[in-house]
């Protein structure tokens, strides 16, 4: 049972309707987490808009994004969370056969481009903490495989999934 509760169909708005329902179209992110931020109508159904779009606008590919997502919600050991999954990424070709491979060495696994494995390893280091990403190495690395613009979107990103991650566990959604 969640610690908070989801929004009534009486309360609901037109606009949380929407978002409810883009949710169990797109899978992510979960509708019931939507049913439970929308009841907060400025932030929390603020961040189900700023979520939308940077899971699925932007520069970088929504595969890659919901790879990292995986990665950091299984190093947080979020079993709703890690266990989510978005019906684009499957669609553009990500199976649970990819998402295995994503958990375990990767490095050696050419199923995965350079370009996954660098946005993975950097995924894998910023749950470890600022301390493992605040190091010019880092983004060397990163600046070969990625522009500038990729680089923020992608930071940006695993900055969501790694805080408000931790808020959803928190919220006992269970999957």
């Amino acid at each position: 049972m969640p610690r908070l509760r989801y929004i009534d169909d009486a309360e609901k708005t037109p606009r949380d309707r929407q978002m409810i329902e883009s949710a169990q179209r797109t899978g992510a992110p979960d509708p019931r987490v939507v049913s439970i931020m929308v009841r907060n109508p400025k932030a929390g159904a603020a961040w189900v808009e700023y979520w939308n779009k940077l899971l699925y606008d932007g520069v970088l590919p929504h595969k890659l994004k919901e790879m990292c997502r995986i990665k950091i919600s299984v190093a947080h050991e979020c079993g709703y969370c890690s266990t989510v999954r978005s019906n684009v990424a499957k669609a553009e070709g990500l199976t649970e056969d990819l998402v295995t491979g994503l958990l375990g060495e990767y490095a050696g696994d050419d199923r995965f481009s350079a370009r996954e494995k660098a946005a993975l390893r950097y995924a894998g280091l910023f749950k470890q903490g600022e301390h493992a990403i605040d190091r010019d190495e880092v983004y060397a690395e990163l600046r070969r495989h990625f522009t500038d613009e990729e680089i923020i979107e992608l930071g940006l990103f695993c900055a969501e999934v790694d805080g408000v991650g931790k808020f959803v566990k928190s919220l006992n959604v269970l999957p």
